[in-house]
């Protein structure tokens, strides 16, 4: 099977991740819709992933990439919205019922009290004013109070008065977008492409240092005799217990070779009528570990 690859996981969901980009431009959604679409890369890539040490690897770069999505640059409009204030405006003067009854009360009193003043005579004018003086002046309040009246502006109903706002919206481009999270999808490839040799370095370390992958000499010498007598007998219980020997060391990296033409240097022999495999030799890496027996 072919090694997986984030990048080549994102491409298969191309078209899914491009339309949910575009349903939604503004930067939450967008960055939603990456996060989403980062999951689904590392489900898919755990489950393929050949390593433990792999897996782990993956999970924590993709996290961090999803962590680093709000700095991801791939805003492409902006958009702003402005809310205006109400404002009052003012058109000329408002007569209101209560800016007219004060206008007239006014005019009354003042007229009033003119009147009182003139008609009260030369003699009695001095007290006559002093008694016309407090009609005089609640007049003029009144008329004070139609003129701020009239001229104050009226707001209009239903419609609270609300500061001027600016608010500005961001778009993400939907093809950026994508292109951006590939290019760190292709990046994190990359690294765990690194991640991958250095594990099969130590591996082929680890074999060199100890070619029988742990087995000691004793079991192995036990697992040689064990093949020896399942190569002798005809018993299908044997040829299963050898099977099941053969998947074992092949397990802990050690191959069961049987005789072919060529490979006489792995093997000791003994005459026979028919030539064939005695005992089977065992090998790790390439060196041999126990030479193997067979009739010629």
């Amino acid at each position: 099977m072919d090694r997986p690859s984030l990048a080549a996981l994102l491409d298969d969901d191309r078209e899914m991740i491009l339309a949910n980009l575009a349903r939604d431009r503004s930067l939450p959604a967008a960055q939603a819709a990456l996060e989403k679409a980062i999951d689904r890369v590392m489900y898919r890539y755990t489950e393929q992933a050949g390593s433990e040490a792999l897996r782990d690897g993956a999970q924590y770069i993709l996290q961090a990439m999803k962590n680093a999505l709000p700095m991801i640059d791939a805003v492409g409009e902006a958009r702003n919205w402005k809310r205006e204030a109400v404002r009052p405006e003012k058109k000329g003067l408002t007569m209101g019922p209560l800016a007219v009854i004060a206008l007239l009360a006014g005019l009354v009193l003042v007229i009033a009290s003119v009147v009182g003043v003139m008609l009260a005579g030369r003699l009695g004018g001095a007290l006559a004013f002093l008694k016309a003086l407090l009609p005089a002046a609640l007049g003029c309040a009144a008329l004070f109070w139609a003129g701020v009246m009239a001229a104050r502006p009226r707001r209009r109903k239903g419609k609270a008065e609300a500061e001027e706002a600016v608010r500005t919206e961001y778009l993400v481009d939907v093809e950026k977008a994508y292109h951006v999270l590939r290019g760190a999808m292709l990046l994190a490839d990359g690294q765990l492409e690194r991640m991958r040799e250095d594990a099969e370095a130590r591996d082929q370390q680890s074999r060199e240092a100890d070619p029988a992958g742990g087995v000691s000499g004793e079991a192995m010498e036990l697992f040689s005799q064990l093949l020896e007598a399942a190569c002798a007998s005809k018993d299908e219980g044997s040829k299963e217990s050898a099977a099941a020997i053969r998947f074992y060391l092949h397990g802990v990296g050690i191959d069961v070779i049987d005789w072919e033409p060529g490979r006489e240097q792995w093997f000791e022999f003994l005459p026979a009528d028919r030539p064939g495999t005695l005992r089977p030799a065992l090998m790790s890496g390439g060196k041999l570990l126990k030479k193997g027996l067979a009739a010629r």
